[in-house]
């Protein structure tokens, strides 16, 4: 059955391996293919209408690591991507800086299956989505995403076809593996803060522009 994330707060750390080809810019038709491993670390937060991620991203063709942050309002529908390093911030449109599944099973998923890993200690159940394209492709891009069986928890996600995401049109197959979540949000500020030199500030959340400590083990401390 169609299901939400059990938690209107939780933390969830996530892995991806993505291999991509640009199909537009100057270089068109003649660009590289690019092999992309990124953690992440997330936070959820529906009760304030906030998401968030810290992301380490690797390139496999030498480029150097790359490190940012997101920061997005559900509401208002924007984003802030924040280079910490570099000291730049970006404000976009919530839907053109993918970076998280939604809470719930979409509506025009189909129903893949269930499966179990484990000696059967863990079923999940898969659902997926073609997404429309134009006439000449009537399907632009699949998308599945797999979740615990009983939970709801997020395990898996896929991606194949064309996207548009990010200000790069590229054709683009993407895996990301989800675990260690946890409940409620420890050191929300490290998360959510937005730094000074943030222009505008969506909401006011207070300090804490640097990485979170450990968001994939979060402190045992007090909960929000």
């Amino acid at each position: 059955m169609r299901c939400c994330f059990p938690a209107s707060q939780f933390t969830i750390s996530k892995s991806t391996s993505s291999g991509t080809v640009r199909i537009d810019g100057p270089l068109r038709g003649r660009h590289q293919p690019l092999a992309i491993l990124e953690e992440a670390y997330e936070a959820y937060d529906y009760d304030n209408g906030r998401i968030a991620s810290y992301m380490i991203r690797r390139f496999l063709n030498g480029y150097p690591e790359q490190h940012l942050r997101i920061v997005e309002d559900l509401e208002k529908e924007i984003v802030w991507i924040i280079y910490p390093y570099e000291q730049k911030c970006v404000k976009g449109k919530a839907a053109d800086y993918p970076f998280h599944p939604d809470r719930c099973v979409s509506e025009y998923a189909e129903y893949l299956g269930a499966s179990y890993v484990d000696d059967k200690a863990v079923y999940t159940d898969t659902w997926g989505v073609f997404i429309p394209g134009s006439e000449e492709y009537p399907y632009n891009a699949y998308y599945s995403i797999t979740y615990g069986n009983d939970s709801c928890i997020p395990h898996g996600t896929l991606f194949a076809g064309v996207s548009e995401g990010w200000d790069v049109k590229q054709h683009l197959v993407s895996n990301s593996g989800y675990y260690n979540y946890e409940e409620g949000i420890d050191e929300p500020d490290a998360y959510f803060g937005l730094p000074d030199y943030c222009e505008e500030k969506p909401r006011k959340n207070g300090g804490g522009a640097g990485r979170p400590g450990r968001p994939d083990r979060p402190s045992k401390g007090r909960r929000t």
